[in-house]
This record gives C-alpha cells, sequence and structure tokens, in this order.
C-alpha cells in the first residue's frame, strides 16, 4: 500500500460528503482510506457505512464510542494505517487532481531542490485558508465545479516550488512512514485538538526530519468547521497555545549548553578582546585555525574557556572549515551553537543568553544580531550607511542532527556562518556586535585584496555590489557608538489571556525586558504574564484612566529606550532590525508609528502614534482614554521626534461588534467627562468628534473638529478629518442633484462628475459597535 489517507469526522455531514466525493475522484491506486468516525449524530456514520461497503478494501471504518477529539481519532486511524505515505485530512478539505501524487513528489524529491534539507519528513499542500504558511495570497472563492481547474493551472504555474518550513498545519500533512515509526503520531494532550501539529512537528525537527510546502499542490479547506461548532471554547484550536508551550517548556527546563564556533586565521589582534566577550555567555570555545603564523595558536592553546583547537593547512574553503568548526562545537554537546568570528565582540552576558536558549515559543531555533563597524582605531564611531550600516544576521542556533551549510560561492566563499533554517524560525534580538575587523586604512585594503583574489566576479545579491569597491569607500557616513543600549517593552493589560502568551512570545527575543501592569484582571493574565517576567504589577482604578497605568509602566521601565505596545498590537519580525537601527540615533528622543487599525470592512483607519521613546522623566503619558505621550513632547521643545516609518498593526476592533462597543461606550463617557474639565485641549474635542461620526452624526462632528482647529492650528488630524466629512457631504448633496435633473440638463453632467472624482478622492468608512450592527441590520 502506498497510501494511507486518514479521515477523521464528526457530524457536518454537508463537509463530510463534500470531502469523501473530492477523494474518490481523485484517488491514485495503491491507496487507502481510513474513516474514524467521533460518535456522529447527524447521519454521518450512515453515510460512511454506505460509502465504505460500496468501495469494498479500499476503505475501512473506524467508529468511537463517543467523541474523542481530533488527536486520538487520527492515532486511532494511523494504527490501523498500512501505506508508506499516512495522510492526516481534515474531513471540510475538498482534495485535487494529483495532490497526492504531488505531494508524494515533494517529499521524495525536495532534498535535490531546496538547499539544506535534511530528510523529509513531512510535507502539505497550499490552500485558501490556513493559520501559517501555507496560506495562498487572494485565494479563489470556491466553486465545486471550477476547484478542479484552478488547481490544475496552479501545479503548472508552480511546478516544483517547495520550500522548507518550520510549521505545517494538520488540516492535510502528509507523514512518513519512517517518521512516523521514529517519532510516533499525535500528543493526546492537545485534545480535541489545536498545537497538536505545531508539537509533531517539531518533534520530528528535533531528530533530524524537516517539513516541506509542497507550493504546486492546491486544496480548498474550509476551515475549523466542526471546532466551530463542537467546541467553540477552544477558539479554532488557538486555546491549547498555552499547552503547548509548557509542554515544550518543560521538555526545556534544564540550562541549556552554548558553544561558541570560531574559524581563525592570523586573528591575534582582535582575538583575545573577543574571546574575552564570548567567555562570558558561553559555556565553551572550540577554535579551527586554517593555518596561523602568528601568535593565534598560542592565545587559543591557553585560554581557559576554548575546549578544542585545531590546526589545518589546507587549501582555502570556507564552506568546508565552517562545517568542520561546527561539527567539532556539536561534538561538545551543544545545545546551541554560536558562530563568531575573530574579529566580533558580542554584547550579551550569560543571563541573556540562557533567556534566549529557553524562549517562550519552541519554534524559534535561530536567533539574529547587529553589526556596528567600526571605521577608526579608538573605536567610538562606526560606519552607518550602505551595507555596513544595516548589517543584521542570524549566528546563533539550536543544534540538531544532520545540519549543514550548503550555500556559497565554489570554494565556499559567502556561504555563511550557519546552517539554513525557514524564515518562521528566526527571531531577531536587540544584541550588538562591536566589529572591529575594519578599523584602520590598511586593513581595509588588505581585506579588500584579499576578497578581490578569491572572488574576482562577486555576485552583487552576496556581496552588495560587483567590486568589493565598498570596503575602500572614502564617503562613508560615520555615528558615534551609543554606550548604552537595551529597551523595555512596556504593556497594560486587563483580562487579555486569549493575546497576551502569543503577543509576549513574538518580542520576547528582541526587548531586553518585560514590563506589565495590570488593571485588575479576574482571568489567567497576570499568571501568563508572570512567565515572561517579574516584572508585573497589579493596579487597579475605579474608572478609566489609562494614562495613569502606563506611566507606571514606565516606572518598572530599566532600559534606555520604551517600546509601548498592546497585546492586539502587532509589530512585522521583519522591521525589528528597523528598530534597532533607529535606537543608534543620540539625536533623537522619540518615534512616531503609522497605526493601521483593522476594520472588519474596508481599509484601515490610519493614526499616529509615538511608541519607541527614550526612558526619560519628560516623556509620559496624558489623558485618561486615547492616552498618548505628544503633549509631554510638545511641552518640551528641546525633544526631537521623528518618524520611524515603520508600521504598527492594530487588531482591537476586529473583536465581536457587541465587546467593541462596549469599550467605544466607556472610553466615550470618560472622554466626554475629561473634556467638559479640560475644555482646552483639543485633542479632546478630537476624539469625541471621532464617536459621534461613528454614530453617523457628522454635523455634531463638524462641530467638535472645528473647535479642535481653533484650539491648535497645528494639529493636522482634526483638518483631514472634517475635510472628509464635508466630502462626504458633497457627494450626498450632488447625489440630489443628479436624481433631480435630467441626462440633458447642464447641472446634472458637472453633478456626475462631481460624485465620480469625490469617489475617487474619499475613502470610506466602516462604522464600528452598535454603528455596524445597526447598519448590518
Amino acid at each position: 500500500m502506498e497510501f494511507s489517507v486518514i479521515v477523521v469526522t464528526h457530524n457536518a455531514l454537508e463537509f463530510t460528503v463534500r470531502c469523501v466525493e473530492s477523494l474518490r475522484r481523485n484517488l491514485p491506486e495503491q491507496a487507502e482510506i481510513i474513516f474514524v468516525d467521533n460518535a456522529s449524530t447527524d447521519g454521518t456514520r450512515a453515510y460512511l457505512k454506505e460509502i465504505t461497503e460500496r468501495m469494498g478494501s479500499v476503505a475501512q471504518l473506524l467508529l468511537l464510542d463517543r467523541n474523542e477529539g481530533w488527536c486520538r481519532g487520527i492515532n486511532a486511524g494511523l494504527e490501523r494505517a498500512r501505506g508508506k505515505y499516512l495522510v492526516l485530512l481534515n474531513s471540510d478539505v475538498v482534495v485535487t487532481p494529483e495532490w497526492l501524487t504531488g505531494l508524494r513528489e515533494c517529499m521524495e524529491q525536495a532534498g535535490t531542490v531546496v538547499p539544506g534539507l535534511r530528510r523529509v519528513g513531512l510535507v502539505g499542500p497550499v490552500t485558501n485558508s490556513a493559520g501559517g504558511p501555507q496560506q495562498v495570497a487572494n485565494p479563489p472563492p470556491f466553486h465545486s465545479a471550477t476547484l478542479d481547474t484552478h488547481a490544475r493551472r496552479h501545479r503548472d504555474a508552480f511546478r516544483r516550488n517547495w520550500g522548507a518550513s518550520f510549521f505545517l498545519s494538520g488540516f492535510c500533512l502528509m507523514l512518513h512512514r519512517d517518521c512516523y515509526a521514529e517519532i510516533g503520531g499525535l500528543d493526546e494532550r492537545f485534545s480535541p485538538g489545536g498545537f497538536d501539529d505545531n508539537d509533531l512537528v517539531l518533534r520530528a525537527q528535533e531528530r533530524g526530519w524537516d517539513c516541506v510546502i509542497a507550493g504546486d499542490v492546491y486544496i480548498h479547506h474550509e476551515g475549523s468547521a466542526t471546532f466551530r461548532r463542537v467546541a467553540p471554547e477552544m477558539r479554532s484550536g488557538l486555546a491549547n497555545r498555552g499547552r503547548f508551550y509548557e509542554k515544550w517548556r518543560e521538555l526545556r527546563r534544564a540550562e541549556p549548553r552554548l558553544i561558541a564556533a570560531y574559524r581563525v586565521k592570523n586573528a591575534e589582534a582582535t582575538l583575545r578582546e573577543s574571546l574575552e566577550a564570548t567567555a562570558r555567555f558561553a559555556d565553551g570555545i572550540v577554535v579551527l585555525d586554517d593555518g596561523s603564523s602568528d601568535g593565534t595558536r598560542a592565545l587559543c592553546e591557553h585560554h581557559p574557556a576554548v575546549l578544542r583547537y585545531e590546526y589545518q593547512d589546507l587549501p582555502f574553503h570556507e564552506r568546508r572549515d565552517r562545517n568542520r568548526v561546527l561539527t567539532m562545537a556539536a561534538e561538545q554537546g551543544a545545545d546551541w551553537i554560536i558562530s563568531i568570528d575573530s574579529d566580533e565582540v558580542f554584547e550579551m552576558d550569560r543571563a541573556r543568553a540562557q533567556r534566549l536558549m529557553r524562549l517562550t515559543d519552541p519554534h524559534v531555533k535561530v536567533l539574529g544580531f547587529h553589526w556596528y563597524t567600526f571605521w577608526e582605531p579608538s573605536h567610538t564611531y562606526f560606519r552607518a550607511d550602505g551595507i555596513f550600516g544595516n548589517m543584521s544576521g542570524y549566528r546563533m542556533y539550536r543544534c540538531e542532527p544532520g545540519q549543514r551549510i550548503v550555500l556559497g560561492t565554489e570554494n565556499g566563499l559567502h556561504c555563511g556562518n550557519i546552517p539554513q533554517f525557514p524564515a518562521g524560525a528566526a527571531r531577531y534580538t536587540d544584541i550588538r556586535v562591536r566589529h572591529l575587523g575594519y578599523d584602520t586604512e590598511p586593513l581595509r585594503r588588505a581585506k579588500h585584496s584579499r576578497y578581490r583574489q578569491l572572488d574576482p566576479s562577486p555576485r552583487p545579491d552576496l556581496v552588495g555590489n560587483s567590486d568589493y569597491s565598498h570596503l575602500l569607500s572614502s564617503t562613508v557616513t560615520l555615528r558615534r557608538y551609543p554606550k548604552e543600549h537595551g529597551v523595555s517593552l512596556c504593556v497594560i493589560a486587563r483580562n487579555e489571556e486569549e493575546r497576551l502568551e502569543g503577543f509576549l512570545a513574538g518580542l520576547e527575543p528582541f526587548v531586553d525586558e518585560i514590563c506589565v501592569v495590570d488593571n485588575g484582571s479576574t482571568d489567567r493574565t497576570q499568571e501568563i504574564a508572570r512567565r515572561f517576567t517579574d516584572k508585573v504589577v497589579e493596579f487597579r482604578t475605579d474608572r478609566l484612566d489609562l494614562d495613569r497605568l502606563r506611566n507606571r509602566c514606565l516606572d518598572l521601565a530599566t532600559q534606555p529606550w520604551i517600546l509601548v505596545m498592546d497585546p492586539d498590537e502587532e509589530l512585522a519580525l521583519q522591521d525589528l532590525p528597523r528598530l534597532q537601527r533607529l535606537m543608534d540615533d543620540l539625536d533623537v528622543h522619540a518615534y512616531t508609528f503609522q497605526v493601521s487599525n483593522h476594520q472588519k470592512e474596508g481599509a484601515p483607519v490610519m493614526t499616529l502614534a509615538a511608541r519607541l521613546f527614550r526612558n526619560d522623566s519628560r516623556i509620559r503619558f496624558s489623558r485618561p482614554v486615547h492616552e498618548t505621550v505628544e503633549r509631554s513632547l510638545a511641552s518640551h521643545p528641546e525633544l526631537v521626534v521623528r518618524p520611524s516609518n515603520v508600521p504598527l498593526q492594530h487588531y482591537g476592533f476586529l473583536k465581536e461588534d457587541q465587546a467593541v462597543e462596549g469599550k467605544l461606550q466607556r472610553y466615550y463617557e470618560r472622554n466626554r467627562e475629561y473634556r467638559e474639565a479640560h475644555p482646552d485641549d483639543a485633542m479632546a474635542w478630537y476624539n469625541e468628534a471621532l464617536h459621534l461620526q461613528n454614530e453617523g452624526r457628522e454635523l455634531e462632528a463638524a462641530r467638535f473638529l472645528e473647535r479642535a482647529v481653533e484650539l491648535d492650528p497645528s494639529f493636522l488630524s482634526p483638518r483631514s478629518q472634517l475635510a472628509l466629512i464635508h466630502q462626504e457631504l458633497a457627494v450626498r448633496l450632488w447625489s440630489a442633484l443628479a436624481e433631480r435633473t435630467s441626462p440633458e440638463h447642464p447641472v446634472h453632467r458637472v453633478a456626475r462628475d462631481a460624485i465620480e472624482m469625490l469617489y475617487r478622492i474619499t475613502p470610506g468608512r466602516t462604522p464600528i459597535g452598535k454603528a455596524r450592527e445597526e447598519l448590518l441590520r
């Protein structure tokens, strides 16, 4: 038997029939289907009995006496499966032509296409609905008559478009039998389901099996069809996030061993300082010496942190040497390995290194750092332009079987320092690396000459240009190296158990400390926060006083910079290096962010807010709601504020309309109370205008906006909002004219042209909360 497809069902007969019919159309020879029914009561059992009898030996049916959930159902099916390729399939999936052969082709051949793959043990398709990297952009709407045609075209367009992934979703997952024999099935502690697929993937990876997305196989997935109906409290499986984190936190409770790997040659000038810095955080150091003729050997052999030293004198091949020194590190019992060059000084201590190796999210297996290349011997100024000014990269990784470096030129140059990892497994820290190897003109000229000799035709994508001219540039931008560095994440929370753990886990690698002020939560918010930090303070307020909560949180922060975010907000991980570079500027005190307030319908509403600023007593929040630090910044003109050009996503308005309405009403009442007590505050008038506008009271809102402009002529937001209100009113007036005039009337054409123009420049506005509910009715 080649394939065993396991389908677990519980009611949802309509989706099950659709799934089974697609399976019957698209099942190759040497394939079996194992149906596992979790005590369905809606006719599903009778249907499966009939279909199993009609399919004969191709199908098996296992009837469970009670609803055991997804995990136990799958495991029961796996025990009966005979195939080499085991496929876990949700009953709300519709499969397409060549789906099984496409997944098998990927599993068997991806190792020859995707660089750095180990054994391929798990493969998944792409789809219209998946929590993770298998989700395609802009999928077509589902139509049973056209799905197969779309899937065939997709397969032709993306043939052999395969890629390693840190995660595969369990909606459709092909598992190699050898991998299953080694790691077992789903962990039933996650029943009825959720994060069982995350756990399966991690267990496979730790044994040297990789996961691959078959980008040329497209199937349809309804998404949580059973979960939403049967177990709404599981929130489509997300409720198991804490259980998943706790399992892997316990598995990695022991103090991990970190080994530093050095490849060196004639490094006496900088190696001592580098080794001393590394010895402060690593458990040991291994060194591969590629033919040194200076004092490098003696320095290594006598350094107490160096566990192993090897000397060689071979023709140049960087990739060979990098792989050798990483093997040396693994042989020292490393749980994690950090690759360091002899002219690099990592600003990390042991406590931070240990925290990074025991992050909450076990998918994080590779860590990035930021390089500061000194351009003069006093090491006071670093190069801040071009390639050097934005140098960030991954150097520290979790040690697993079969890892190797495979990239680079023919002689292994530009191969990178560590093995390949899928993007989702990598996170950036804010840790700096002092780069000492370019601090004099003779050093730079020597390196330029050596690189030109080793790589006479450099690839710009690897080097940055085609001739290494950046090493000799005479027009450079230098910036003073900040002595103090570090960032505190400041969060206020109330009953945020659903979001808090995932939110903090995402930012945990980057920030130096996390500070949480809890405003009297009655759920597990404080318990979750204390898993990440001991800086958790309960601060209850009788009414909405968010500025007091924010400022109490600022008081907890000890780092030079403060990042303020809420659990329903998100920064893109790829933007974290940009935040790092913002904090390099000694002249700036605060940065503003464009906040995209996502709506259930329509485009996000954009706002501007300072979220990254120095830990300075002059910078404090004001106003009990819609609290910001802008007033304190404005009252101190000596404080420099600049735009960050980093987007921040806010998802708070995507909650249920009733929850949003409750929050809006509380904010409205508290803001009105504050405005009446502080009638000269333009922001309070502006915020109330937005509430009135949401309720459709545009004329009242316009009066409040006009008052805000009178109080602060430099305040731009009320002007733009007022202009939009007038544009919307103009559309209505022109529409009325167009309706009341014949096409031959001269005003009719003018009205139509005006309406068309105004529609193009006037963004739509989607009400939220109660106003949206009334609109939907």
